[in-house]
């Protein structure tokens, strides 16, 4: 098997930039009109979109799988700083700067992607000021998040860490009365980039909160058991 880019004319896979927040102003002529300036390119598991310090300035719209964001400081050492799911918009910085990136942009399962070239997000937001706008409190959530992981780093030791990243990448479990799920399940090397830590300590502290009943892992998740016990845990801990 060739790990060929796939690249497939966005009409082919009836994408809408409607289907993202950001752009959810733009009238169905508008909407349709844009996208066919814009190509969709199909990613497979581990490959990646654009890797730290390209000088691309393409915007990107999920439009299905999961990307994650990561930071590469020196050989070998990387950290999550995020993770987009469907419907995200990623790459905003170097469309709007046209500077280098700041992360690489891997996929974490087989994803489609529409890429917007810079040229043709700088007229929507010139032309349209609701878009404008939800880019604005896009980068403002942005700046939020970082803080957010900021603190986190300055005063949370590695286990409170842990807590927070497994409830910050957790979805509600729509039949688990107020569980909370991973799916599908994140793998303890991965764990570990998110909170700057090693495998083997992650491993550990994962299986204490196993034992505790507060974590439970299958073949398809890991579900949180009480989501309430983690947060209040953290929280003792910022008060410490």
């Amino acid at each position: 098997m060739t790990n060929d880019i796939l690249l497939f004319p966005s009409r082919k896979h009836s994408i809408s930039f409607r289907v993202s927040s950001i752009f959810s102003s733009l009238s169905e002529e508008e909407d349709r009109a844009w996208s066919q300036r814009c190509h969709v390119r199909c990613l497979r598991a581990g490959e990646t979109l654009v890797d730290h310090a390209d000088e691309s300035t393409d915007l990107f719209l999920l439009q299905s799988g999961e990307v994650r964001a990561v930071l590469r400081f020196g050989v070998g050492k990387e950290a999550i700083v995020g993770v987009f799911r469907r419907h995200e918009v990623m790459g905003e910085l170097s469309a709007i700067d046209e500077m280098p990136r700041a992360a690489s942009l891997t996929a974490v399962n087989d994803s489609v992607v529409t890429v917007i070239p810079s040229a043709v997000f700088h007229e929507i937001i010139a032309l349209k000021p609701q878009v404008n706008k939800a880019v604005l409190q896009l980068l403002s959530l942005r700046m939020r998040q970082l803080n957010d992981r900021v603190s986190e780093l300055s005063f949370l030791d590695t286990k409170h860490r842990l807590y927070n990243t497994l409830l910050r990448l957790s979805r509600i479990r729509m039949d688990g009365g107020g569980e909370r799920v991973i799916s599908p399940p994140i793998v303890h090397s991965e764990l570990a980039e998110h909170i700057g830590s090693s495998r083997e300590t992650v491993s550990r502290e994962m299986a204490r909160l196993m034992r505790e009943a507060l974590v439970e892992r299958t073949s398809r998740a890991i579900i949180l058991k009480d989501p309430g016990e983690l947060s209040s845990r953290i929280s003792r801990a910022l008060q410490n």
